[in-house]
């Protein structure tokens, strides 16, 4: 039908939708020409019809659209994600627990020995109902990000990357059927182009144990209480020079070498076998999910051998790298003293995960990196491809100087002058 307004005539459709509620749409501005065409953009009856079948369409397609409940909150849905990781794609406690740091509650306490959690993404969505979370929201909150001083490109994006993770799964039919992900329409931040791994070499795996085994990360101030204690002392620094030791020259994990039992060294075959990880507070499998060997070298086969001669601990069953009590090595602690080792020994700082580098930088000049990538069970070769610029060495200059080298001729065979 058409109506008269103001700015000229109007086409209006009305029909029953499909619940039999009686809708009415505006189709656009009518041509009540006689004998010409309709000006662009403005209706001929011809146009009204078809116009009319689009908004019937159109609005039918709405009405089968699912909804968002509006009472649910954007912490429901990170809720079910964290369900969704745990439960049935069975994601590492490392994992589990880096998301729900970064997903604390606003009211979270303080961690032991740390500061209270930030709780960045639930102070800023938490509450919030997650059907009126728009792109223009994350875009907003990953700007404070971007402002806030010591919070990296590669941190804004790793906060990016977990709100479409959580998006994401809301999208699902079984879960809130969120019509959109907000978060993938926002940009993702450029990181700093990467650099050629750092690393120790031998020499410096050699004085960092040096020094754990002299006790020389220790703090003067706090002496031994009794010659049991110091007895104890002794065996944990030697422990922990061994362990800096299979670390470089094994490239095991730290959770794989805290995992580590006296039946997964193989001093006959010269091998190592990987097949746990302590990852926070829990035995899993390795990072890959897969078991892998690794070749023993002399230098941390020896160490172990010197090891296995302590006076307790040293059962099939036993942990190679061990606490007080035959227990697990607490990772934290571990880091702490390998941070006061390289103060001691002079070196500069690295990550204790730099160890793994080592073995890597070090094996690919004699491994191929297909090798390589299976000692250090990675599962794809680009990560492994990363070492590949330690594999260069000193003849290789000199065979490029003998290809640059001009070719020499024989005096005898240059013609004589006419």
């Amino acid at each position: 039908m058409v109506v008269e307004r103001e700015g000229g005539p109007v086409f209006y459709g009305k029909w029953r939708d499909s619940t039999g509620r009686q809708v009415k749409r505006k189709l656009g501005p009518a041509w009540t020409g006689q004998g010409r065409r309709a000006p662009r953009g403005v209706l001929d009856e011809r146009g009204a019809i078809v116009a009319l079948a689009a908004a019937i369409e159109a609005h039918e397609a709405a009405l089968v659209k699912p909804r968002v409940d509006c009472t649910v909150t954007f912490a429901d849905a990170a809720a079910a994600w964290l369900h969704q990781l745990e439960h049935v794609e069975g994601a590492k406690p490392s994992t589990l627990a880096d998301y729900r740091y970064m997903l604390t509650p606003v009211d979270a306490l303080p961690r032991k020995r740390g500061r209270r959690p930030a709780a960045r993404i639930m102070r800023a969505f938490g509450s919030r109902p997650l059907a009126a979370i728009t792109a223009s929201d994350v875009a907003r909150f990953l700007r404070t990000l971007d402002a806030e001083p010591g919070v990296t490109p590669r941190t804004v994006n790793k906060h990016r990357q977990l709100l479409c993770s959580v998006f994401k799964h809301a999208m699902r039919d079984d879960t809130f059927k969120l019509p959109a992900n907000p978060a993938a329409a926002t940009d993702k931040r450029r990181e700093p182009d990467t650099r050629p791994i750092d690393f120790y070499d031998p020499e410096e795996v050699l004085a960092l144990a040096r020094a754990a085994r002299a006790g020389a990360h220790r703090d003067p101030s706090r002496p031994a209480a009794s010659a049991d204690e110091a007895d104890e002392r002794r065996r944990a620094d030697e422990q922990d020079a061994a362990l800096f030791i299979v670390a470089a020259f094994t490239g095991l994990r730290m959770g794989e070498l805290l995992a580590l039992c006296w039946r997964h060294v193989d001093f006959a075959a010269a091998k190592l076998l990987v097949e746990g990880s302590w990852s926070a507070g829990r035995l899993t499998t390795p990072k890959s999910r897969k078991w892998r060997a690794v070749p023993l070298a002399d230098q941390p086969a020896a160490v172990l051998a010197q090891l296995g001669e302590r006076d307790r601990f040293t059962g099939r069953d036993d942990l190679v790298f061990a606490n007080q009590v035959g227990g697990y090595v607490d990772g934290s602690a571990l880091r702490r003293r390998y941070r006061r080792a390289q103060s001691a020994a002079g070196l500069r700082p690295l990550r204790f995960h730099d160890l793994r580098h080592s073995f890597g930088s070090l094996v690919i000049r004699e491994f191929d990196p297909v090798s390589v990538k299976d000692f250090m069970g990675h599962a794809k070769i680009t990560t492994t491809e990363r070492y590949l610029y330690a594999r260069s060495r000193r003849t290789d200059a000199a065979r490029m100087t003998k290809a640059f080298a001009p070719k020499q001729i024989p005096p005898d065979t240059i013609p004589a002058p006419v």
